[in-house]
């Protein structure tokens, strides 16, 4: 049971004891009088027995030392390519801004977090602050429903981003995806280009999953592709890995037209893919800047 205890007689200074849940005892100085203490000890000890009390201790532990401690924790089971750009988020845009501050200052301090976005939009895209965005709150979130060391997830209602989009721009129509690829053809992709891109305004499927297609995952009866370990790249490093379309057995149907390309590209071929560029070599990836101009 709690109970309180005179530290200062004049003017008089009350602490209070309380069981933690490891049956040690707690402590909280500053109170005016015994019955304050106890009742703020009586009310800490109610929560442990309902599970759902917070040691205030926990709450004072810096972003960067929780986020390292999570990161660590999930790394192994993250792919290769997720573990870098969280990596580099860490050390670009989170760490820089919040190493240092306690958990629970951060929880209380909605303010700074709206100023942290405004900043970031000054200098980054909407997806990208979206994406440094998505990290902080997962991580502040681990911290309220997991580790429960603050009250809740200070990002739950936080809009990024202006909203404003404008609908006819969010598809390219038919012809528009037939001139970029005329486009890439011209500009010396060739055929393996020009069917790349058709497959990617078609499918919707990602850069790897189209350019890491290897010839026996084509199937020419059903005119259908396979997404089963496409092309990742890591480090300058690239390399097949798993898909989670794979994993739900994804696989992508082209309409009759595109599947005549594909079969020709296919044909036209003697490498494994049948998506390389025009001397063989992979048609490699060029990173967005994400900075605005």
């Amino acid at each position: 049971m709690a109970y309180g205890e005179l530290i200062v007689r004049e003017p008089p200074l009350w602490r209070c004891r309380f069981k933690l849940p490891n049956g040690t005892w707690g402590s909280k100085s500053g109170f005016p009088t015994k019955e304050a203490a106890e009742d703020w000890g009586d009310e800490q000890e109610d929560q442990i027995r309902r599970s759902v009390w917070r040691d205030p201790r926990e709450g004072e532990k810096p972003f960067d030392v929780f986020a390292e401690e999570w990161f660590a924790a999930v790394k192994p089971r993250l792919e290769p390519t997720t573990v870098v750009k969280y990596r580099s988020y860490l050390d670009n845009q989170l760490l820089p801004k919040w190493k240092g501050w306690p958990m629970v200052v951060i929880y209380h301090d909605y303010v700074e977090i709206e100023k942290w976005l405004s900043k970031l939009d000054e200098n980054y895209t909407e997806s990208s602050v979206a994406s440094y965005f998505a990290l902080f709150s997962t991580i502040m979130g681990v911290a309220a429903d997991r580790a429960k060391i603050i009250p809740g997830n200070p990002c739950r209602g936080v809009r990024v981003g202006s909203g404003d989009y404008e609908e006819e721009r969010l598809v390219a129509s038919p012809v528009q995806i037939l001139r970029a690829a005329m486009r890439l053809y011209e500009r010396g992709l060739g055929l393996g280009g020009f069917t790349l891109c058709l497959l990617d305004g078609y499918t919707g499927a990602r850069w790897g999953e189209l350019v890491g297609q290897q010839r026996h995952e084509y199937d020419p009866e059903r005119r259908r592709i396979r997404i089963c370990a496409p092309l990742k790249e890591v480090s300058g490093k690239v390399f097949k890995g798993g898909s989670l379309a794979a994993q739900s057995g994804g696989a992508t149907s082209h309409p009759s037209r595109r599947g005549r390309d594909v079969g020709v590209a296919r044909g036209r071929r003697a490498g494994p893919r049948h998506q390389p560029g025009p001397d063989g070599w992979i048609c490699r990836r060029v990173s967005r800047c994400s900075t605005r101009n």
